[in-house]
């Protein structure tokens, strides 16, 4: 899958550009790394890669075709590809397992084998009749990762994915991510950026003040 961007600006007011002609282009398998401080874009970009987000100007091209200027029929196919993890976890009410499960229910897949493998990787098995209002920042952010890597989409993007998680459960959501990169694209936005990630990244870039260098 490729998605292009060209020339993409975006604007929350109509005012202010919180991202300024930003020309990229991520396709096939393999790693992407946005670097850059707090403020300074990252999950706007993810979000106009993810196709949630319109841009203010500019186009978004997905396999050779103008995204936004699809049929929305057209538009939620293309979309079902692309999966974004937000910074902030959300789960909805209901236990771990609702949770965790609920992305293969929603796409009618039927093998949980692979996800019971992640829910024991993780350590999450002890939790999974816990309710979700009673996990802590890691815990939730562990749930909103291991719901997506079963999924196995073609393209995963994720917003800051390490934020809250401890040393060994960092190591092994960066070993998943490389395995994972292996076969579908992966876009990481980041400030822990560390060997593994440098290491295996088809391209880094770097987004500063709403311009992208790299």
């Amino acid at each position: 899958m490729e998605v292009r961007l060209e020339d993409v600006w975006f604007s929350y007011d109509g005012r202010r550009y919180v991202l300024k002609s930003i020309n990229m282009e991520i396709k096939g398998g393999g790693l992407h790394v946005v670097m850059g401080p707090n403020g300074s874009g990252k999950t706007t970009l993810l979000k106009i890669l993810s196709l949630i987000y319109k841009p203010t100007r500019g186009s978004v091209i997905v396999d050779g075709r103008s995204y936004w200027d699809l049929g929305p029929a057209e538009r939620d196919l293309v979309r079902h590809h692309i999966v974004y993890v937000h910074d902030k976890p959300i789960l909805l009410r209901g236990d771990v397992w609702y949770n965790v499960s609920l992305g293969l229910k929603l796409r009618g897949f039927n093998n949980y084998d692979y996800l019971e493998e992640l829910i024991k990787r993780y350590g999450l098995s002890e939790l999974l009749k816990s309710s979700s209002r009673s996990l802590s920042a890691g815990q939730r952010r562990l749930v909103s990762v291991i719901r997506v890597l079963a999924l196995k989409p073609r393209v995963l993007v994720l917003d800051e994915p390490f934020n809250y998680l401890d040393s060994s459960r960092v190591k092994i959501l960066l070993e998943d991510i490389i395995a994972m990169a292996e076969s579908s694209l992966v876009v990481i936005a980041t400030h822990y950026v560390v060997r593994e990630l440098r290491d295996n990244a088809v391209k880094m870039y770097e987004l500063v003040e709403g311009s992208l260098r790299g």
